[in-house]
């Protein structure tokens, strides 16, 4: 081949990438192309990371593309973007999913591998794109509600997702000579348009400081439920109020929490040291954070605010206290913590 012949050679290469739409790679990424720029160092982290375990724990491939310009059809550039990219080719078979942000269109679309319908049905892909992506979105937190969708994507492939049906193995294979077409849905968004409408509260007594710890979390309960987002409510401690006006609570993260809380609710166990509690649950079972509570002068209240500052979760959703020096670690009496803060039993 001469020179001419390889330089015209390299423009094709070139032009055919770009006509074809590519497989870009986010610093070398296999599972962040962020075109619009809208992750944060440490969001591109956490995502890598929990795609990273989950490939390698599951077979499953979690691509996230965010687009610069918005196409005409965002169902044939997921597809395409999907069959170019090859994504799935490095598992055992259909096992990608393109997670597709749109912020010029204000769509996001969730394209799901073959093999992986049985899981990511249509209902559950449907379901937090309203219940966990728009709320995001729409309070304009963007970066944090990728994060946030990935993480619930991970959790429905370990089985601890809320919705039905059950956990992945890492099995599987697809006749077909694409790797996507399969499920998947879309949804429009209204990026920055503002905070969805809380639910009203009917009684501010219905929601007050309890008699109890205990009574505390069951009203928890009811307000999950209830899919209740006020900040204010009593029997949340004045700091937990604050850190709870600047965070984005969806409807998914609720239905989660309010699913494992009725799991394993009969089981806590009630340590207190004064007006301070904590209700623990046995540390066998990983996913069972514990819950810390603070008595007032109207009762007990739920302390969200130390508890975000204090426990935190592995990619299996498996807890761990990133911090031992609070107010709540005689709640932890007969447990030792590994050097990645992991509990264990000391005998």
């Amino acid at each position: 081949m001469n020179k001419l012949s390889a330089v015209s050679a390299i423009i094709f290469a070139l032009v055919f990438l770009i006509v074809s739409g590519g497989c870009h790679k986010e610093n070398g990424s296999d599972f962040i192309d962020d075109r619009a720029r809208l992750l944060s160092g440490h969001e591109k982290e956490r995502v890598t990371l929990l795609c990273e375990k989950l490939l390698k724990d599951l077979d499953i491939h979690i691509k996230v593309v965010t687009l610069k310009k918005s196409p005409s059809d965002i169902n044939q550039k997921a597809v395409d973007i999907s069959d170019n990219c090859a994504l799935g080719e490095k598992t055992r078979g259909a096992r990608g999913i393109l997670f597709l942000v749109d912020p010029e269109g204000r769509q996001v679309r969730l394209e799901i591998g073959y093999d992986l319908e049985p899981i990511f049905t249509d209902g559950f892909t449907g379901y937090i794109e309203r219940g966990q992506m728009v709320p995001f979105f729409q309070t304009g937190r963007v970066g944090t509600g990728i994060e946030a969708t990935v993480e619930l994507l991970v959790g429905r492939a370990l089985g601890t997702a809320s919705t039905p049906d059950q956990a992945l193995t890492p099995d599987g294979s697809s006749a077909e000579n694409h790797y996507s077409g399969g499920g998947g849905a879309i949804a429009r968004v209204e990026i920055g348009s503002g905070a969805p409408e809380k639910r009203p509260v009917f009684s501010p007594q219905m929601f007050g400081a309890q008699s109890s710890p205990r009574m505390a979390l069951k009203k928890y309960m009811e307000v999950l439920a209830l899919h209740i987002k006020d900040p204010d409510l009593g029997f949340y401690t004045p700091e937990t109020r604050k850190f709870f006006r600047k965070w984005t609570v969806t409807d998914a993260q609720q239905d989660n929490s309010l699913r494992e809380l009725e799991r394993v609710t009969g089981h806590g166990i009630l340590f207190r040291h004064d007006d301070l509690a904590v209700i623990r649950f046995p540390v066998s079972d990983r996913n069972a954070s514990p819950y810390f509570f603070r008595k007032g002068s109207g009762g007990w209240m739920i302390d969200f605010a130390t508890m975000n500052k204090t426990i935190r979760f592995n990619h299996k959703n498996q807890w761990l206290l990133s911090n031992m020096n609070h107010d709540f670690m005689f709640g932890f009496d007969g447990l030792i913590f590994d050097k990645n803060g992991f509990p264990h039993r000391k005998d």
